[in-house]
Parts: structure tokens; C-alpha cells; sequence
């Protein structure tokens, strides 16, 4: 591809912002951030704040190359200091806002980073205490309009753009010198991998990365039924800490010029899509589970509800032959008709079926084109029911190394279970122990401050091993097996994927976690984390007693959700009958060397807190081991029964 098709970053946004000055760039509620202009940035006002900013750090010394991070929850102002830093010249460094002191010190001297902007005072307070141990960062920047620093190395956005400003009327060409200076080979980004079997790499991004696989991922679109224009809205919610939503919401959506929604919190993401109406969403298979069972719950608050509603689902299910191939290919794509291609029958019930499918789709707001779908794999059986209410869930893969997907289902041609063929620039390969590797566009340079780490990642003709296990089908779609250190080996010498027996959990409404255990031992097992909160309330309508005190309760997503019980808790009889249940069901899919044999129940849930999970909700294995060493001796110890 010719260099001219590519621009950098800064170009991108610069020319963006010229195209659509007046059209909306950003919406949000405006009650959580001073009624900052009613809530509401078109791209010429995101311009002028975004220069205010770059100039901003800029007066305090700021060069070409030097780095910044940003350690926040998603909102219009992560988006504004992002492209501040970049415009200024400099590299974004990201860190998960509910890290650690300890694990967001090491980002910040890993990245030498000189200014850091924070989220909240309560990010802030995190971070003081530890300054003294982060040599390089000379100011910390508290993402508040309103906020005024009361000490010396601390200030508010309100004051850096007030900055900004006076030195914009002293250098009025500064800026715009400084960002045309900045090449495609310059760095843009560096992106902490997830970290779970110890500290984050720091990925490093170049304006050639970034902007490859924006081209080819809207070329990739353009040929497979996928449309994202300047009409659309994307719903940000997931992490921009993390390169999907940054990518496939942030990027993606300044490229083309639309417009950008920011949910209030986790805990209202359906609130916000009946508010902000998107027409795409990034999301991961474990919030497409909550979603699900949300839908579930919502249509069976009455006996007839419920009863309409798995009628109407067991009739989209039928239509599925319909946009079906003879590959097992389903055509999802916005035209394609399929009421033309329904027997007289069925198509008389999908009509009326569809009346009621179609007050599904309007819980997400009424006018979504499409959802994204990576970050692990989506079970087939819960995209098919998606599928099946009319809902286009696109899956992909990708990892923070290959700048978002590398794989994509084609619109025309979901295969459920698959990531679909390499796509958006990109190349793959089988290695000959089966793990995917990958070059083209899109492509890391390598790890930061760690050289042999980043020669391993790359094979000596220069494809980056994915550390993933796959299999391709005979169309060329991919299966990710799982990880390959994740790979369970027992000691009769099976292989068992972990993200197998997983999956099969993923619809249930009673069990919320799932850590599976067996390397070099003689069969599985695994550490079982119920649903609380359903159980909670299950137990209520049954007037089964339980030690109400013994209940703990996490606001981390803006909710109160139960994240510990008693013993008294998962001792009730119920509950561990409705798990067993469970348990025998996905036993009944496995293979005789995967079933769960035993396993226990555990009465805390896996926390990020606990350094359990990292920030993308993956487990850190060697931790849970070893918090739970007894328990998993015990599921091994012999004549112990299952627990």
C-alpha cells in the first residue's frame, strides 16, 4: 500500500475535525462534569479544547517524544487528553484507573513518564502517596474543570487550559509545527499487555500501526457488509485503558467522523443505550452474558412475557437455516432478505415474532447496526442466540500487539464459535505446535525496555507469535483454542482447554465464575463461584434463612453487587443442587478427560482487588492457586467427594 493512503494520528484528527466541524463528536451527562458545555462537543469545539490542552502541557515543557499517561474511567475528557498528548508530539501511555499504587508506579517508571492525568481525586489520593518513588513525573493533571491543585506538582484540566490559552497568543504556530513534525514511524501509544502472570509489557504503537489498521480495517469493512460512518454513534463503556475500546470505538470512530457516547458507569449501560440510541458497541463475552441473562430476566417478569418471548426466540432460532450456507455460514448482513426466502409458514410467525424480538432490540436504544465482539472467545451457542433476536454480533480477534483485530467475521458469513479469516490488513499462520502467528498491518514494534522478550515475540521472518492456540477451518476461518500457557496437561497426558469447559457457563444465571484446575493431575476439577445475587434473591422469595451479615457488597461497576457470602450461604441444600445441575449439563458436552470430576464452591468472588483477575477480567492463575491451596488440595486428596 502507498504511503500517501496513510496518515498520522494528528492528520487524522486534524482532517477529521475540518470535515465534520459541526457535526457531534461526543455526547455525555453533562451532571458529571460541571455541565460542561450542556454535554455536548462537535468536532470543531473538541478541536479547540484538544489544542487548549496540547498547548497546555506544552507551556510546562512538553516535548516531542515524551511521555504521558492517563489513568481514568472512560469519558470525553480521556478522549480530549489522548489526543492532546499525541497532538503535542508525545507518546499516551494508558493505565487501568482501578490499579494499584504499586502496579500503576510501575507503568509510570517503566514509560518514564513525565505528566500523568488522573480521573478523579480518589485515583489521585491512590497515586500521591507513592510521587516520591516516580522520579520522572513532574505533574499530575486531575481531569476536573473545576478542580484547583493546592500543591505545586499538581493542577486542574481547568488550569492547564488556561495555560493553553496564553500560550497559544504568544505562539500561535507552536502546535501546528510541532504535530506536522511527527512521521508515521513516530511512537503514538504504548499499551500495557493485561498482565496475568505478572507485571504488563508495555506494547509500543507507532502512528504507522494506528493508522494501518484503521485503513484496512474500513477497507476490510467496505467488502464485507459492514458500514461505520459519520451518522453513526458508538457507546464507549468498555475500558479505554485498553486498545478495543480505544481502537474499535475511540480511533475508529474520530476516523470516520462519528460520533462518540459515553456511558455514565458500568452499572448503566442499558440506561445509556435507551439514552444516547448507538448504532454500535464494542463489548466482551462476558458482558454479552449479562446482557443475555438481563434480556432473559426482562422477559420473564410475568408468566405470559415469558411464555411470548421464548416462542418468539424459538421462531428467529428456525429462521437461522434461512441465512444459513452450506459451510455454516450466517448471512447477518443489513440486506439480506430473508423474509423473502421463509416458507409461507414460517414467514407468517416471524412476522409476528419479530414484533416482539424487535422490543428486545429496542432495550439497546432501537437502532443498533452491529456489535463487536473480542477479548475471548463468545460461546456459539450465546451468538446464535443473538442471532436469533436480530442482534449482528461481529467476532473478532485481536490482541493490545496487533493494535485491535487481526481476525474478522465477515457480516455476510458469521461462522459462530470462529474469529473468522485474517482481515483488516493482516496475515496469519499456523505454527507447526499449532500456535497462530501473525503479520501485516496493524503490527507492534516491540515491548518496551525488554529486548529478549521482544525478539521471542517475533519469529526470525518476522511474524509475531500470538501465544494463542488455533485451528483453521477449510474456509480459512479461525478457532482460538486457548492460550498456550493456559493449556491444561493431565498427568495421563490429555490437553484440556480451560476456555472450553468455561464457556459452557456462560449463559447460566447461577454460576458466575469458573477457574478451572488439573494440570499434572489424574483429572479436572475447578473452583465455582455462584451468582450471588441471584441466589440472594432467590432465597427471599423462598423465605430460606441465611446470615445476612455475613454479605459483602462491591460499588466497583456503580451498583451494589454481592461479592462474598457466609458458609451458611453455600451450604443451603438449593444452591448446591441448582449448581450440581450445572455441573452434569456442561459434563454432558465434555469429553470423558475434560468433565469436572469434583470441585468446590467458593464464597468470595475473584477480584481484581485481590489481584484474582487483571482489569480485561482474565485470572491470574498462579494467585488463585495460591489463595486457594487447601481447598484445591482437597479436590485431590484421596476419597475426597465432590463439594
Amino acid at each position: 500500500m502507498k504511503e500517501e493512503h496513510y496518515q498520522t494520528v494528528s492528520q487524522i484528527f486534524y482532517s477529521t475535525c475540518a470535515k465534520h466541524n459541526s457535526r457531534p463528536a461526543q455526547l455525555f451527562n453533562a451532571g458529571l462534569y460541571n455541565n460542561d458545555n450542556s454535554g455536548r462537543f462537535t468536532y470543531g469545539e473538541m478541536l479547540l479544547r484538544v489544542e487548549m490542552l496540547a498547548c497546555g502541557l506544552m507551556s510546562l515543557g512538553f516535548d516531542k517524544n515524551q511521555r504521558a499517561a492517563i489513568m481514568s474511567t472512560n469519558s470525553p475528557y480521556w478522549t480530549h487528553a489522548d489526543f492532546a498528548i499525541i497532538n503535542s508530539g508525545g507518546v499516551t501511555v494508558t493505565i487501568y484507573p482501578s490499579l494499584s499504587l504499586n502496579e500503576a508506579s510501575y507503568i509510570i517508571n517503566d514509560s518514564e513518564c513525565s505528566y500523568l492525568f488522573v480521573g478523579s481525586q480518589e485515583i489521585l489520593n491512590r497515586i500521591l502517596p507513592g510521587v516520591s518513588g516516580m522520579p520522572s513525573l513532574s505533574k499530575i493533571i486531575v481531569m476536573d474543570i473545576q478542580y484547583r491543585g493546592d500543591r505545586e506538582n499538581v493542577i486542574g484540566l481547568g488550569q492547564l487550559m488556561d495555560l493553553g490559552l496564553s500560550f497559544q497568543a504568544q505562539n500561535s504556530s507552536a502546535l501546528s509545527q510541532r504535530w506536522q513534525s511527527v512521521s508515521l514511524d513516530d511512537w503514538a501509544a504504548i499499551v500495557y499487555t493485561s498482565g496475568t502472570t505478572g507485571m504488563g509489557k508495555g506494547a509500543i504503537l507507532t502512528h504507522r500501526t494506528v493508522a494501518t489498521r484503521l485503513y484496512h480495517t474500513l477497507y476490510t469493512f467496505s467488502k464485507t457488509g459492514i458500514s461505520i460512518m459519520e451518522e453513526d454513534v458508538c457507546l464507549s463503556f468498555l475500558p479505554l485503558s485498553h486498545i478495543f475500546d480505544r481502537g474499535c470505538c475511540q480511533m475508529l470512530g474520530v476516523y470516520v467522523g462519528a460520533c462518540i457516547a459515553y456511558a455514565d458507569r458500568p452499572s448503566t449501560i442499558m440506561q445509556d443505550m435507551q439514552k444516547y440510541r448507538p448504532t454500535w458497541f464494542n463489548c466482551v463475552p462476558r458482558l454479552y452474558e449479562k446482557l443475555f441473562i438481563t434480556i432473559r430476566d426482562e422477559m420473564a417478569k410475568s408468566p405470559v412475557k415469558k411464555t411470548v418471548f421464548r416462542l418468539a426466540l424459538g421462531v428467529g432460532q428456525k429462521t437461522l437455516a434461512y441465512r444459513t450456507d452450506s459451510h455454516g455460514r450466517i448471512n447477518m448482513a443489513e440486506d439480506f432478505d430473508l423474509v423473502g426466502r421463509l416458507p409461507l409458514g414460517l414467514r407468517i410467525s416471524y412476522k409476528m415474532a419479530d414484533k416482539i424480538l424487535a422490543r428486545v432490540r429496542d432495550l439497546f436504544g432501537g437502532r443498533l447496526k452491529l456489535a463487536f465482539s473480542a477479548g475471548a472467545g463468545i460461546s456459539a451457542e450465546l451468538s446464535t442466540l443473538f442471532y436469533a433476536m436480530g442482534f449482528r454480533i461481529v467476532e473478532g480477534y485481536g490482541l493490545t500487539e496487533t493494535c485491535t483485530a487481526c481476525n474478522c467475521n465477515p457480516l455476510t458469513g458469521i461462522k459462530p464459535g470462529k474469529v473468522g479469516p485474517p482481515a483488516n490488513g493482516s496475515l496469519g499462520r499456523l505454527a507447526e505446535d499449532g500456535e497462530y502467528q501473525i503479520s501485516g498491518a496493524g503490527l507492534f514494534i516491540g515491548y518496551l525496555n525488554k529486548p529478549e522478550e521482544t525478539a521471542e515475540a517475533f519469529t526470525p521472518d518476522g511474524w509475531f507469535r500470538s501465544g494463542d492456540l488455533g485451528e483453521f477451518d477449510q474456509d480459512g476461518y479461525l478457532k482460538i483454542v486457548d492460550r498456550k500457557k493456559a493449556i491444561i496437561v493431565l498427568s495421563t497426558g490429555k490437553n484440556v482447554a480451560p476456555a472450553k469447559i468455561e464457556s459452557l457457563f456462560s449463559t447460566s444465571s447461577k454460576v458466575e465464575q469458573v477457574f478451572v484446575i488439573g494440570d499434572e493431575k489424574k483429572y479436572i476439577s475447578a473452583l465455582l463461584v455462584p451468582n450471588f445475587n441471584y441466589f440472594i434473591d432467590l432465597f427471599k422469595r423462598e423465605n430460606i434463612p441465611f446470615d445476612r451479615d455475613s454479605l459483602v457488597y462491591s460499588n466497583a461497576s456503580g451498583a451494589p453487587v454481592c461479592v462474598q457470602v457466609g458458609a451458611d450461604f453455600i451450604g443451603q441444600p438449593l444452591l448446591r443442587e441448582m449448581v450440581e445441575k450445572e455441573v452434569n449439563a456442561a459434563n454432558k458436552i465434555l469429553e470423558g478427560f475434560e468433565a469436572i470430576k469434583k470441585y468446590a464452591i467458593i464464597p468470595r468472588r475473584f477480584l481484581e482487588e485481590t489481584g484474582e483477575i487483571t482489569p480485561t477480567l482474565k485470572p491470574k492463575k498462579h494467585v488463585i492457586l495460591a489463595n486457594y491451596e487447601d481447598t484445591v488440595r482437597s479436590l485431590y486428596e484421596q476419597g475426597q467427594q465432590t463439594s
